[in-house]
């Protein structure tokens, strides 16, 4: 006996090698990805994770979530950033940080087959699929994802142990286990939330005499600390967010390609499109991509819908069918649908995303577990069969495998990425999109220009990409400048948002561009007007004095220019590019000695800082 379990454990590491290495074959090579997409501004460009020192406000300041000062609550999710980025704020870090997670998603669910009954060569081979699978290289290599990495981490921990409570062992650990499965969950996604019910789902479907009441009351009894902390969570959104949940109702429909917008029918009906694509691909990986096409539709009487809400249903239902070896199966179905069920309900404005599929990918593996254990059973009968078998099973890993790699070399550049969704959905308006914006990111603005301008032309009432489109104009460099086109973008925006101060400070350089190119100077006024009508419906900003004080300086009114930055340094803003900007100011009105002193105080505070420089070498050729 002795001897059996020995070797038994000596197996179940083995399987754990294979199933790390598998994982490591895959997606090593994210190591050499960069940031990409949503990474720019939720990781590397935002400041709240630069500094350690710094997590009290990660765990208790929703505003730290991202660069942009978007308000979400996820702590643990912030806390592994500044963790990663302490080590290295290079890309590799925190690459690193996302595969070595999904490796120790794929560990735990081996885990958990265990516990649930799978025999070891079938949930080996399930799990090494699914640590191969090409569908999990969007949450693996867009670091933005790793919110859906830690919570599945969060959730199958929780689940794992949970089995551990039920049986009897390690029970202490197990409920340490289900703990920390719920504050790393919920800590690093809202998802987190379904905990309770998947361990609830998961104590009815391990037991297999029928249920009583006090077997109901015994079952909550055991996750109620799960419960409370969940609760707790809730509690503490609604303080810090304002709201515990998201309000599905009273939304208005006009344009469906919004979240906001979405009404809750047209979302649902949507979904009956999508969901079955996204169980096919999990089979089948192909179609696969960045931006997933998606055809909005507003009825369930539409035939495609209807079918497609049908087909799922009728995947479910097998899933959920009695029979032999059923629980491995009920309960991949019961998380896969839990992991899912937020955002098929709760509408975004991407709808479909590739990383929301890795907590249902990994449903789906364990569901499918006890099938191929059935399979594999049945060809080891056959001596035959028995030989051939490991053949199928070497070439679909490897399949995989290198779809994978090959997928995740593509993020070393995300116009890679937009440029390969382009070549597939050539109408795709969010990869023309993406491409320009990633050439702005890129600091090539003249590349920029002409996919977002299509990009544009394919969706015009988006406001965000007409706001990326002006923006790329205004910054061609010289030579290559576009001002009338710059000017009429501008006044679209100011349009569609009168009284939004960033559209008028576009609008002011849009028409000092075209005073310079034009020689009117009735557009240097103008420019003024529109720099300092930022200050009548937004808090006062050192953008808006300067762009005043450039359209001053372009009429030739250098006390005018001055009086401008002066009144933006009193307003507080008394910054190195402004006392520079002042500095050449004075040294244009003659006033040497004063623009001297001002550029020697600069230099001893910033020494090589580029408007410093700028300034003194404006100040020191000849004729000044």
């Amino acid at each position: 006996m002795t001897i059996d379990r020995e070797r038994v454990a000596r197996l179940h590491r083995w399987s754990l090698l294979a199933v790390a290495l598998a994982a490591l074959l895959a997606y090593g090579c994210a190591v050499l990805g960069d940031y990409v997409f949503d990474d720019v501004h939720s990781v590397i460009g935002n400041d709240a994770l630069r500094d350690l020192s710094g997590i009290g406000r990660l765990l208790t300041d929703p505003s730290a979530f991202s660069g942009t000062g978007q308000r979400m609550y996820r702590p643990v999710l912030l806390v592994s950033f500044a963790l990663n980025l302490a080590i290295s704020a290079a890309p590799w870090s925190v690459k690193l940080g996302n595969v070595l997670l999904h490796v120790s998603v794929a560990l735990l669910a081996l885990g958990w087959l265990r516990r649930l009954g799978v025999p070891l060569l079938a949930r080996t081979v399930a799990v090494a699929v699914f640590a191969v699978h090409p569908l999990a290289t969007e949450a693996i290599n867009l670091t933005s994802a790793r919110s859906e990495l830690l919570l599945v981490f969060g959730l199958v921990l929780g689940a794992r142990s949970h089995l551990a409570w039920l049986r009897g062992r390690a029970a202490r650990l197990g409920m340490l286990g289900m703990i920390a499965g719920a504050v790393i969950a919920c800590g690093s996604k809202e998802t987190g939330v379904v905990l309770p019910a998947l361990l609830l789902a998961q104590a009815w479907i391990v037991r297999r005499a029928p249920w009583t009441r006090r077997d109901l009351w015994r079952a909550v009894r055991d996750v109620l600390p799960v419960i409370a902390l969940v609760l707790g969570y809730l509690v503490l959104r609604k303080v810090l967010l304002g709201q515990a949940t998201v309000s599905l109702l009273h939304r208005s429909g006009e344009d469906p390609t919004l979240g906001f917008s979405r009404t809750l029918t047209t979302q649902l009906a949507t979904m009956g499109l999508l969901l079955p694509r996204g169980l096919l691909q999990m089979v089948v990986p192909v179609g696969l991509s960045f931006d997933p096409p998606v055809s909005f539709r507003s009825s369930f009487l539409d035939p495609l819908v209807l079918a497609g809400w049908l087909g799922v249903i009728a995947a479910t239902s097998l899933a959920l069918w009695p029979g032999r070896r059923s629980q491995p199966r009920r309960v991949g179905a019961m998380f896969a649908w839990l992991t899912a069920l937020p955002w098929i309900v709760v509408p975004l404005n991407m709808p479909f995303a590739e990383h929301r599929l890795y907590g249902p990918l990994l449903g789906v593996t364990v569901a499918a577990a006890p099938l191929l254990a059935a399979l594999l059973r049945r060809l080891a009968s056959t001596t035959r069969a028995a030989v051939w078998t490991p053949l199928p099973i070497a070439a679909l890993l490897l399949t995989f495998a290198a779809l994978s790699t090959l997928r995740t070399l593509d993020y070393r550049d995300e116009r890679l990425l937009w440029q390969h969704e382009i070549a597939q959905h050539p109408l795709a308006w969010r990869a023309w999109w993406g491409l320009g914006t990633a050439q702005q990111r890129y600091d090539q603005p003249l590349a920029a220009v002409e996919p977002l301008a299509h990009a544009h032309a394919l969706l015009p009432q988006h406001f965000d990409l007409l706001r990326n489109y002006a923006e790329a104009v205004l910054r061609l460099p010289a030579g290559h400048e576009q001002p009338w086109r710059a000017l009429v973008l501008t006044q679209e925006l100011r349009e569609r948002a009168p009284r939004d101060p960033w559209a008028h400070a576009l609008s002011a350089d849009a028409c000092m561009q075209v005073g310079r190119a034009s020689g009117d100077r009735d557009y240097f006024e103008q420019a003024e007007k529109f720099a300092l009508a930022c200050l009548d419906f937004a808090p006062p900003k050192a953008l808006v004095y300067r762009l005043a004080a450039n359209a001053r300086r372009a009429l030739g009114d250098l006390e005018g220019a001055l009086a401008h930055l002066d009144a933006c340094i009193a307003g507080g803003f008394d910054y190195v590019p402004v006392r520079a900007e002042r500095a050449t100011v004075l040294g244009l009105l003659g006033r040497t000695a004063e623009a001297r002193r001002e550029l020697r105080q600069l230099q001893s505070q910033a020494p090589f800082d580029p408007a410093v420089r700028q300034a003194m070498q404006q100040l020191a050729s000849p004729g000044r």
